[in-house]
C-alpha cells in the first residue's frame, strides 16, 4: 500500500538525486483491512462497527480469489530511512489529520 502524501515528495527528491532503477514505490510493511477499520473507528468514528465476511461468503461475491502480498521496499527505505511504515503513514497522513475522537491507543 502506498500513501501518496508521503511518497510523492520522495519521488521529487528521487528525481533531484537522479536515482534510477527499479523501486517498489510503496510504504514498507503490511496492513490488513481489519487494522484499517480499527484505525478508522479509533480516530474518526468511535461508533463505527463492521462485520467480516467468511471466505465462503466472499467467494460468492467476487469473480477471482483474493491475494495478499507485500512488496519489498528495502531499496527505497535505504535511500529514505525517514519513510514511515504503512501503519505509521496511515496514522500520520490519513487518520491523525482527520481525527475526530480522543484516541485511546
Amino acid at each position: 500500500m502506498t500513501i501518496l502524501d508521503e511518497l510523492l515528495p520522495i519521488s521529487i527528491e528521487m528525481a533531484k538525486r537522479n536515482l534510477t532503477g527499479i523501486y517498489n514505490f510503496t510504504n514498507p510493511g503490511v496492513v490488513s483491512h481489519n487494522e484499517i477499520l480499527v484505525m478508522y473507528r479509533d480516530y474518526i468514528d468511535t461508533s463505527f462497527t463492521w462485520t467480516n465476511f467468511t471466505l465462503e461468503e466472499q467467494a460468492k461475491l467476487i469473480v477471482a480469489p483474493r491475494t495478499n502480498n507485500e512488496l519489498d521496499a528495502t531499496k527505497l527505505k535505504t535511500e529514505f530511512p525517514e519513510m514511515f511504515s504503512i501503519k505509521e503513514s496511515l496514522i500520520n497522513f490519513l487518520f491523525e489529520p482527520n481525527n475526530k475522537t480522543e484516541v485511546k491507543v
